[in-house]
């Protein structure tokens, strides 16, 4: 049995050949019959036999209800009734779905003839086909009926959105063309995503972030916002005032240049003017935002330290251990971007932040000392072992 999304409403529903239903008439008395559409679009008008032999009625004709909807085969019925019966009342009901073959073409994993009801979707038909293959349109899918382009459907705003109209139904001999992508365009980085994810884990913690890598198809006039939206929105620790596109260079042998996006602007302003248009073969990156804090050089322990609000840099430097002997500590600087600050003043200290410990420069005298003080003492241990020999 097929199952169906929701009950099938009388006035929409259109009989065609392989449709059965049940016939219930009401003519003084009461009777049914089972009937199906005929290839020829027709079904049989039944009498009980008492009846038909007492009112000396022969052979019954067939009557065509092939594309009329139940509403409009059960007022054809009680038309053609009256012929036999006085005021006759009939009641249709569907009892069983006909089974049209339908045809998928493109940009499909298997293309071919599938079998499929009157109450599946194009979705449902093209998973049929093993889905779409890896440069098939999600948003352009052509239905053709009767050599004419019916409908377009767009997968991707029925799974966005949930927008029936866009994955409507099939009929029998349809055609479903899947024509290829105009454009892709890669989504990464703190999003939700629907391609392939993966769990960030924090170098000290294990506290986990979700980051995704997703190809999307571009249609032609998308904009950042789209395509944030098919992969899936930004999760809660996505660094929206960094993000960037990344883009070809035309002429520069597959360089790319990194155009900045404020997606601070785009979601929580409605600010148009920084919602880009998207290009095909773009990369939009949604950073994560860094919760760490980086002590590097001249420190006992270096490495990674879990940020925390309003601390300074002396704080990490202690959690680091403190400076070694050789540390030049009024050079250490805090590298922030393209930003370099010195560490004199303490300035406290931001996520992503490399707090840099120089090495104190060594003078030549003291090179010489280090010289003797590594090179001297087994040459003097030599001496003495001689002496004792002697």
């Amino acid at each position: 049995m097929v199952g169906v999304e929701s009950p099938i409403i009388s006035e929409e529903y259109v009989l065609m050949p392989g449709d059965r239903v049940l016939v219930i008439v009401n003519a003084g008395i009461t009777y049914s019959y089972e009937s199906w559409i005929t290839y020829e679009g027709k079904t049989v008008i039944n009498l009980p036999r008492s009846l038909a032999l007492k009112k000396g009625i022969g052979t019954v004709d067939a009557v065509r209800l092939s594309g009329l909807t139940l509403k409009q085969a059960q007022d054809t019925l009680s038309t053609v009734f009256r012929k036999y019966l006085r005021s006759p009342k009939v009641k249709l009901t569907l009892i069983g779905l006909r089974s049209g073959i339908i045809f998928v073409t493109g940009e499909v994993q298997h293309p071919g003839a599938y079998n499929a009801s009157p109450v599946e979707r194009v979705s449902q038909v093209i998973a049929k086909a093993g889905g779409l293959s890896p440069l098939g349109s999600r948003a352009h899918i052509n239905i053709i009926r009767s050599n004419r382009l019916h409908a377009i459907a767009d997968i991707e705003q029925f799974e966005a959105k949930g927008d029936l109209a866009a994955n409507p139904f099939i009929r029998s001999g349809d055609v479903i063309y899947v024509p290829m992508v105009e454009g892709i365009v890669t989504v990464k980085g703190a999003l939700f995503g629907r391609g392939p994810t993966r769990l960030r884990t924090s170098a000290l913690t294990t506290e986990k972030e979700r980051v995704s890598e997703g190809i999307y198809e571009l249609t032609l006039g998308e904009r950042v916002s789209s395509l944030v939206r098919k992969a899936g929105g930004i999760t809660p620790w996505a660094d929206i005032a960094n993000c960037y596109i990344e883009r070809i260079v035309i002429g520069g042998n597959g360089a790319r240049k990194r155009i900045p996006v404020n997606l601070q602007a785009i979601i929580f302003e409605n600010d148009s003017s920084s919602d880009i248009e998207m290009m095909n073969s773009d990369i939009l990156v949604v950073p994560p935002v860094n919760t760490l804090v980086y002590v590097e050089g001249e420190v006992v322990n270096p490495g990674a330290f879990l940020y925390t609000p309003n601390l300074h840099a002396s704080d990490y430097i202690g959690q680091s251990g403190g400076p070694t002997h050789y540390a030049n500590i009024h050079a250490a600087h805090i590298q922030r971007k393209d930003k370099r600050i010195s560490v004199k003043t303490d300035p406290v200290v931001e996520p992503g932040d490399k707090i840099l410990i120089p090495r104190i420069a060594i003078k030549w005298w003291q090179d010489y000392l280090q010289i003797i003080s590594a090179v001297g003492v087994p040459i003097a241990l030599s001496l003495i072992s001689i002496q004792a020999y002697k």
